[in-house]
């Protein structure tokens, strides 16, 4: 043992320690071939004396767990899913487990590849923010193996499975309750989405089931109230969203107030307006359908529904982590309120650039 201290243990050194051959060691720890019962106790009490790999190899084989969770989301950068993101991890360290995290940019093909690297880590179970609602095969194959699965914020179709989020849908109808209260009858509605205008109007099926509430909310209450609109989508960068909102903004008959999709188009949008010369909310009003700390210090405050990010990522490692565990709701769909904080970004008509 003292040969050991300066050094970090080996799989060999653990083989001596049970007293079994090297391979014999392999395959008790790594839970495949023919190792009696008895043997891998040993080599499981060897590792355990000797820190092997600290410990966790051991306590994976010995428990059947890795105390580990995948977490596949779309946009690390976006703050909605960066405090979320936290609120897993916190959770997730709170109950001694560890998170793994992989960013996807919303490309399927990056999501089913890391989906299948977890499945080989062997976590213990998975929470998704799904880059598509139509190719889900590989969740599917989740499913069918009984691998705990949690769905973040989006809705993949045909997945079964326990889905954390808000209902985007209400919140958009709310918004734009909001701006018709104050005269609004004109709007644009701006997404990252990579639908073309054409495309949403025609009712295609959108990629992101959030998205798909949202303009199906507009489009609703376009029908209900005579609201005319405008869907701008492709903005999938500051400086396209920059660029969209001045050529918006510069056009005959141009909306009265602008809906953002989420904080990371808000911003180039209110400086898009600004660049132009014209006053929020005299010229243009500006809502976003995500709130985040910049909103409440620019000037005006903008007008924004405040989702509870990190408390929605709290609540999917919980439900996961009690999956895990072999309970859980009995229910799969849990959807927390969001709340609708008025600012100073909404004008009324009157005050509005007809």
């Amino acid at each position: 043992m003292d040969s050991l201290s300066h050094r970090t243990a080996s799989l060999m050194d653990v083989a001596r320690l049970a007293g079994v051959s090297r391979s014999t060691a392999a395959r008790a720890l790594g839970g495949y071939g023919s190792v009696s019962g008895e043997l891998v106790a040993m080599v499981v009490a060897a590792a355990e004396t000797l820190g092997y790999r600290g410990n966790a190899l051991a306590r994976s084989v010995s428990s059947g767990r890795s105390h580990t969770i995948g977490v596949v989301v779309s946009d690390i950068e976006n703050p909605y899913f960066a405090r979320a993101v936290r609120g897993i991890a916190d959770k997730a360290k709170e109950s001694g487990f560890d998170v793994i995290l992989a960013n996807t940019d919303e490309n399927v093909e990056a999501e089913r590849a890391a989906v299948q690297v977890f499945l080989d880590k062997r976590v213990d179970g998975l929470i998704v923010a799904s880059a598509t609602r139509s190719d889900s095969a590989h969740l599917l194959d989740v499913v069918r193996m009984e691998r705990p699965l949690v769905l973040f914020d989006r809705r993949p179709d045909d997945v079964v499975a326990d889905r954390v989020g808000t209902d985007s849908y209400a919140d958009a109808r709310k918004v734009l309750g909001h701006l018709a209260e104050h005269g609004h009858r004109r709007i644009a509605f701006v997404s990252a989405t990579t639908k073309t205008p054409e495309e949403l109007e025609a009712g295609h099926p959108l990629p992101i089931s959030t998205i798909a509430d949202r303009v199906r909310a507009i489009k609703d209450e376009s029908a209900e109230t005579g609201l005319e609109y405008q869907l701008i989508s492709g903005v999938m960068s500051p400086e396209l969203t920059h660029a969209a909102v001045t050529e918006l903004l510069g056009s005959p008959g141009r909306p009265s107030a602008l809906i953002m999709s989420y904080s990371r188009l808000a911003l180039p949008a209110f400086q898009a307006i600004k660049a132009l010369g014209l006053r929020v909310p005299d010229d243009v009003s500006l809502v976003c359908l995500d709130d985040t700390d910049w909103m409440t210090v620019s000037a005006p405050p903008v007008s924004a529904v405040h989702v509870p990010s990190y408390e929605l990522g709290v609540r999917a490692a919980e439900i996961l982590l009690a999956r895990i565990a072999g309970g859980g709701p009995e229910s799969t769909d849990h959807l927390l309120p969001t709340e609708f904080v008025e600012r100073e970004s909404v004008g009324h008509l009157s005050l509005a650039t007809p």
